[in-house]
C-alpha cells in the first residue's frame, strides 16, 4: 500500500522539503519565526495526513476480509439451504410463504421451489390442509413467538393430506423496517412417524383377535367411567359375557371355529351397544361391557338382548352345516358411590357363574348394592 500512499502525497512532501530547505539555507530575517512555525504545523499536518491514509488502508483490508467471510458464509447459508433433506422457509405473518428449499418443496409434491410458490400464490390456504390448521399455525406463533415441534396437517400437491412437525420463530425482517416481522422454521414430514405410533397405540389397546378393547385399556377406560359416574352421581353397570361350550367347540371343530365364533360374537356385541359403551375382551372365551348411565333393570334388558342375537345367529361351516354358540351373562349395577373396578369386576363374575349354574344361556343380575 506504500507506493499509492507516496503518489498521493507527493506534491505535499515537496512542498514541505522545500520549505525546510528554505529554512536551513536562509538568513534569519523578518517573518522567519512565523514561517518556520507554519513549516512544523504543516510537517505534524502532513504526518496525520499519512497515519489516516494507513488507517484508512488497514480498515478497508478488514472490510474486503469481511466482505469475503460473508460472501463465503452466504455460499453456506445457500448451500445447506437448498441440499438439506429437511423443508425450510420463511413466510409472513399471515401464513404467506415468500421463500421455500427445494426440501420443502418436494415435502409438497413439487420439485422446484419456485413451482411450490407459484401454486401457493394462487392457492394462499394451501399447504395447510385446512383454516383451522393454518389458525393453529399462527396462534402458537402470535402467542408464544415460536413454535416448537407443533405437529399439523398439510396436503400435497396430489391431494393426500400428510402431517408435518413444525419449528419456527418470528424475527425482524429487517432492523430499518421497525416492528414488520417474518417468520424463519424448518418442516419435516412426520406422515409415516405418525403411522407407526397409531399402530402400536393400536396393538397396545386392542385385541388382536377380535379387534375390541383389549384387558388393559379396558380396565384403563372402565376406570375413567367410574370417576365420571361418580362425579356426576349416575348409575354405571357391567356386563360380564362367556361363550358356553367353547372348549367343546375348539375340540370338535377345531381352533380357527373357535377363533370364528369369537369373532362372531365380537361383532354382534357391536352392532346391538351404543357408541358410549365400553367393550372388550378379557381373555379367552370372556368378554365384558360397561354400560354408562344404565341402571340394573336396563342393563338386564341390554344383556337379554345380546344374549337372544348371540343364540340367533349362525356361524358357516363351509361345508354346508352351520353353527350356533351361546353366551351367559352376569349383570351388576351401581348407583354414584365408591366402588372400585376390581369390585365391580367381582360382582359381574359372580353374577356369570350363577347364569352358568342356571344351565348357560342365560341372564343373571346381582341385585344393586
Amino acid at each position: 500500500m506504500s507506493a499509492p500512499e507516496i503518489g498521493l502525497l507527493d506534491n505535499e512532501e515537496q512542498a514541505l522539503a522545500a520549505a525546510e530547505k528554505l529554512l536551513r539555507a536562509g538568513p534569519p530575517g523578518p517573518g522567519a519565526e512565523a514561517f518556520a512555525d507554519l513549516t512544523q504545523q504543516y510537517a505534524r499536518l502532513l504526518r496525520h495526513v499519512r497515519y489516516l491514509i494507513k488507517v484508512s488502508d488497514r480498515m478497508q483490508v478488514e472490510m474486503n476480509h469481511l466482505n469475503d467471510r460473508l460472501r463465503e458464509s452466504e455460499q453456506k447459508y445457500r448451500s445447506l439451504f437448498e441440499n438439506v433433506s429437511i423443508g425450510i422457509f420463511i413466510a409472513q405473518l399471515d401464513g404467506r410463504f415468500v421463500d421455500v428449499n427445494p426440501a420443502m418443496a418436494q415435502i409438497l409434491g413439487y420439485k422446484m421451489p419456485l413451482e411450490f410458490l407459484r401454486a401457493h400464490t394462487e392457492d394462499p390456504l394451501w399447504p395447510f390442509l385446512d383454516d383451522n390448521e393454518r389458525d393453529r399455525f399462527l396462534g402458537t406463533l402470535a402467542e408464544h413467538g415460536a413454535a416448537t415441534h407443533l405437529q399439523l396437517r398439510m396436503m400435497r400437491r396430489d391431494g393426500v393430506p400428510i402431517w408435518v412437525e413444525v419449528n419456527a420463530h418470528t424475527c425482524a425482517d429487517a432492523p430499518a423496517q421497525g416492528p414488520i416481522m417474518a417468520v424463519e422454521g424448518m418442516l419435516s414430514d412426520i406422515t409415516e412417524r405418525k403411522r407407526i405410533l397409531e399402530e402400536l397405540r393400536y396393538l397396545a389397546t386392542t385385541d388382536g383377535l377380535t379387534e375390541l378393547y383389549n384387558r388393559r385399556h379396558f380396565l384403563e377406560l372402565c376406570e375413567r367411567e367410574l370417576l365420571r359416574s361418580r362425579r356426576y352421581r349416575s348409575e354405571i353397570t357391567l356386563l360380564m359375557m362367556d361363550a358356553d361350550h367353547f372348549k367343546t367347540i375348539n375340540d370338535t371343530y377345531g381352533h380357527n371355529v373357535g377363533d370364528e365364533t369369537l369373532r362372531l360374537i365380537a361383532s354382534v356385541c357391536r352392532s346391538q351397544l351404543r357408541e358410549v359403551d365400553i367393550l372388550g375382551r378379557l381373555g379367552g372365551e370372556e368378554f365384558a361391557a360397561l354400560l354408562p348411565q344404565t341402571g340394573l333393570p336396563a342393563g338386564c334388558e341390554v344383556a337379554e338382548r345380546l344374549r337372544n342375537a348371540i343364540a340367533q345367529t349362525t356361524l358357516p361351516l363351509g361345508d354346508g352345516r352351520t353353527l350356533r354358540c351361546t353366551v351367559s351373562i352376569g349383570v351388576c349395577a351401581f348407583a354414584a358411590q365408591k366402588v372400585t373396578v376390581g369390585e365391580m369386576l367381582k360382582a359381574a363374575d359372580q353374577a356369570l357363574y350363577a347364569a352358568k349354574d342356571k344351565g348357560r344361556n342365560q341372564v343373571s343380575s346381582l341385585p344393586e348394592p
